[in-house]
């Protein structure tokens, strides 16, 4: 993994842990650097509430089994 310094760096690499975008080990390695390093700790803290309270203030209405019917219908009927 990287070494990342650099603010922009540690924000980009919180980012792409909560994206998930990061192998196996270099996850291992973040979270023992957020548990070793304050700065590290702060910046994973904070973007975790962001995305909580993104996640808890964005409505998603329920799709109704009808309508995915209806257009797995559609989806269907033109290359039957």
């Amino acid at each position: 993994m990287k070494n990342f310094n650099p603010p922009q760096d540690l924000q980009k690499q919180v980012e792409m842990y909560f994206d998930q975008a990061l192998d196996p080990q270099s996850q291992q390695e973040f979270l023992q650097k957020v548990d070793s390093d304050p700065t590290y700790h702060q910046a994973f803290q904070h973007e975790q509430a962001m995305r909580d309270q993104i996640k808890k203030r964005i409505y998603r209405p329920v799709t109704s089994s009808q309508l995915i019917q209806a257009i797995k219908n559609q989806i269907r009927k033109p290359g039957e």
